[in-house]
């Protein structure tokens, strides 16, 4: 494989079989591919398997000593009567199973299993799936109103109360259901959260003709977010140098020859960021895909790595997003782009404004910390695709 010149893991080299979809629908006896890769170097990596009819499964690759791993999903698939895939491989093993039978929401979805429901179903869509970690679904059964179910095998990294003290705050946002609101029969725990549905999608997926309203629409929404003040003691200051500094090494460690130019980037990014500007309460994780729309109207979501930041930050977050999903993007033009412009406009109604020059190095921070997803998504080109990002960072900023 040319994208790959030499064995990403010295000890675990059967993972180059998840850059090749040929060789990989090879195995399967389908058309398959890898995406969404956690790779622990040596030891494990897990991906979602996508089948070419849209349906999506869970992937585990295991180094030889660490296969014991999988033990205990083999015995469930195997008292389940769950179809489940298992390959013996030079270096370990690869194994693969639909949602239900994955190993860390397994525990998670038995209820729904306890019910008669299925998940994936006709009235329960997979819209995200994580491998291992979450699962976001669509309820649309006879006799529910629709709904959103996100199930974590972690539990909700949200604090309770966060959602309904920004909504109180006038923060356009969805709250969850209270449990006691639920229709009967929907399962719940501490794992499990529904949210009511909303609007006909996000915003990146609204036309451009159109997707200026509701974009000004969520740089109003942003400003009021940003406008709030901390809600609870984990809402703390985070200086970005640390996580600078780690998204450097991560870099330089998965490709080496880009150690030079990843150093300058963190240079400048680090003298740009000492002076973070205006602090807010922050969404921590900003892009067109957390905004959902009903027209010109919008509410936030995802709210998992909110914080107390750089306000800056998100909007800079935004900004690398659209720029890695539009073909004419370079480093130049990032604040002129589309959504982004309409954001920036929106935004600077509200109570308080951030300087051009903040934005742009919050974007070029945000397409690092964004630097590895052609390698997570498993693209047999990543290393081009990665060389082509590093490049739009070196034109952000100089």
């Amino acid at each position: 494989m040319s994208s790959l010149r030499t064995p990403l893991d010295s000890h675990l080299r059967s993972l180059e079989l998840l850059f090749d979809p040929d060789a990989l629908s090879s195995l399967f006896n389908r058309p398959v591919r890898a995406a969404h890769l956690r790779w622990k170097r040596g030891r494990s990596a897990v991906a979602r398997l996508h089948d070419d009819d849209g349906g999506v499964r869970w992937l585990a690759m295991y180094s030889t000593d660490s296969s014991v791993k999988l033990e205990k999903t083999f015995r469930r698939a195997l008292t389940q009567d769950v179809e489940w895939e298992r390959f013996a491989l030079d270096d370990g093993i690869l194994a693969s199973g639909p949602i239900a039978l994955d190993p860390r929401l397994y525990p998670v979805l038995r209820g729904f299993r306890r019910a008669g429901l299925e998940v994936p179903s006709p009235g329960f869509g997979v819209l995200k799936y994580n491998p291992f970690r979450r699962l976001v679904f669509s309820v649309d059964a006879a006799g529910i109103p629709r709904l959103i179910g996100r199930a974590s095998a972690g539990g909700h990294s949200i604090t309770p109360g966060l959602l309904s003290e920004l909504a109180d705050g006038g923060v356009p946002v969805v709250v969850p259901l209270d449990s006691a609101l639920l229709p009967p029969g929907l399962p719940t725990s501490k794992h499990l959260e529904y949210l009511p549905w909303y609007g006909s999608g996000d915003l990146s997926t609204v036309p451009l003709q159109v997707a200026e309203l509701p974009a000004r629409s969520a740089g109003k929404a942003l400003a009021l977010l940003h406008d709030q003040a901390p809600i609870h003691k984990t809402h703390a200051w985070r200086a970005p140098a640390g996580r600078l500094r780690s998204l450097i090494r991560e870099n330089a460690e998965l490709i080496p020859e880009n150690g030079g130019r990843l150093e300058r980037v963190s240079a400048e990014l680090e003298a740009l960021l000492r002076r973070p500007g205006r602090a807010a309460l922050i969404h921590g994780d900003f892009s067109a895909d957390q905004v959902l729309v009903d027209g010109r109207q919008v509410r936030l979501i995802d709210f998992e790595w909110s914080t107390y930041g750089a306000a800056a930050s998100d909007l800079g977050s935004f900004a690398a997003a659209e720029a890695l999903e539009s073909p004419r993007a370079d480093g130049r033009t990032v604040l002129g782009l589309p959504r982004t412009a309409a954001l920036l406009n929106g935004y600077g109604t509200g109570p308080a404004t951030v300087h051009d020059s903040e934005t742009v190095a919050w974007t070029a921070f945000h397409l690092l910390n964004r630097l590895r997803e052609p390698f997570r998504a498993c693209a047999p080109d990543w290393r081009q695709q990665v060389d082509r990002r590093l490049t739009m960072i070196e034109e952000v900023l100089w």
